[in-house]
């Protein structure tokens, strides 16, 4: 399966803790995908990129932003295209940017990822740019 519940059952603000955080971590991989939710994570995975996670909502929990600088050195932020997407986009940018490598993946208005063809997925992640708007090496 594309995805699973992570092994962490605790809480995170009322919510369950990261989608699919158990198939990335044990690959070593250093970069990391993030979405909003399960779907946005599955396509993701189908699009033959399965270092997604789901933080399953907007928000980026101080125990997810631990996490996730632990165990990763990149971090790209797929988040939903709409003003919620967006402000999320930057809030998360902004905090984790000079702590680790920081992409954001730029939708089409009013897209989500669960939403894109696999190639559109693939294309859009292949044209990353850093937080402050430089194109990733």
């Amino acid at each position: 399966m594309a995805g699973c519940r992570s092994t962490d059952s605790r809480s995170v603000s009322g919510k369950r803790w990261k989608f699919s955080i158990c198939t990335v971590r044990p690959h070593g991989q250093q970069t990391v995908i993030v979405v909003e939710g399960y779907f946005d994570c599955m396509r993701v995975h189908q699009a033959g990129l399965p270092w997604a996670v789901a933080l399953m909502g907007s928000s980026l929990a101080v125990a997810q932003e631990r996490t996730l600088l632990q165990h990763f050195d990149r971090i790209v932020l797929m988040v939903d295209g709409d003003a919620a997407g967006r402000t999320a986009s930057r809030t998360i940018a902004a905090r984790l940017s000079g702590r680790c490598a920081v992409s954001v993946v730029h939708l089409p208005d009013g897209a989500q990822p669960d939403q894109l063809s696999h190639t559109a997925v693939r294309r859009l992640v292949e044209n990353l740019e850093t937080y402050d708007g430089r194109r990733m090496p």
